[in-house]
């Protein structure tokens, strides 16, 4: 799973029931539950601004993974894991 993330940049995390997700990923998609819409797009735009700029791999990953719950997130107007 890790070697997959990494090499395709990407997350197998799945906001809509949890599956893929590790500890720190859960985390965020509680915290960010807890907000509207326009938090989840005003986080994007956060991220989207960050993206160019020099950063630790790990950070970059952690920042690609936020990015991609959050786009799951507006898809699917919030829906919780198990549900």
């Amino acid at each position: 799973r890790a070697y997959v993330e990494e090499a395709g940049n990407t997350s197998l995390c799945d906001v809509v029931d949890g599956s893929g997700c590790d500890e720190r990923e859960m985390g965020y998609i509680v915290k960010m539950k807890a907000k509207t819409e326009a938090d989840w797009r005003a986080q994007m735009e956060r991220i989207a601004k960050m993206e160019g700029g020099s950063m630790k791999s790990e950070l970059k990953q952690w920042m690609m993974k936020r990015k991609k719950i959050l786009k799951q997130l507006v898809a699917a107007g919030g829906a919780s894991p198990g549900s």
